[in-house]
């Protein structure tokens, strides 16, 4: 082997150190990139569940027996048979409900829950929705949420309607 095949040799081995570099930089800029997406997603997470759980604490802040007003409303208690006090507690319950739906569907828009996990996370605010004044409640506040939510819990309600009437 002469001199100047050792310099190609020599070279072509450099030129290809160099593209493998480039291949690992690019590789791990491509990590990095994914990571903080995957910060950022936590972070909204948690900024959104403190945000429920912090309405959640404000409503409960002066009112007496909050127990109360959600059990009779569970009971099948008409609006007319409840105080205002427990209107307003059952209406904040109910939001609170929908809240949680609302986050459980943002993340699964996320791609941080699988639709079996919203299915589950679903299940108590559609048992809620079971009663009419739970449904008028959800008629009058939808407007509140974001459209592919609102779109779904409507389907959702639709199905269950169907399923029910059959």
């Amino acid at each position: 082997m002469n001199f100047t095949n050792r310099k190609e040799i020599a070279e072509l081995v450099g030129i290809a150190a160099i593209a493998l570099s480039l291949i690992f930089v690019g590789l791990e800029t491509r990590n990095g990139t994914i990571q903080a997406e995957l910060n950022t997603r936590a972070l909204e997470l948690a900024a959104y569940q403190q945000l429920i759980e912090n309405i959640s604490h404000m409503n409960t802040l002066n009112i007496e027996n909050p127990d109360l007003a959600v059990a009779r409303a569970k009971a099948g208690s008409v609006p007319a048979e409840l105080s205002d006090r427990e209107r307003s507690l059952v209406g904040s319950w109910i939001f609170l409900r929908l809240r949680h739906g609302d986050m459980a569907y943002f993340q699964y828009e996320r791609g941080s829950i699988d639709e079996l996990r919203l299915q589950s996370a679903m299940s108590p605010l559609f048992q809620l929705l079971n009663m009419q004044y739970a449904r008028d409640f959800w008629e009058r506040r939808q407007d509140n949420f974001v459209p592919s939510y609102r779109t779904y819990v409507n389907e959702q309600l639709a199905i269950k309607d169907g399923a029910q009437s059959n």
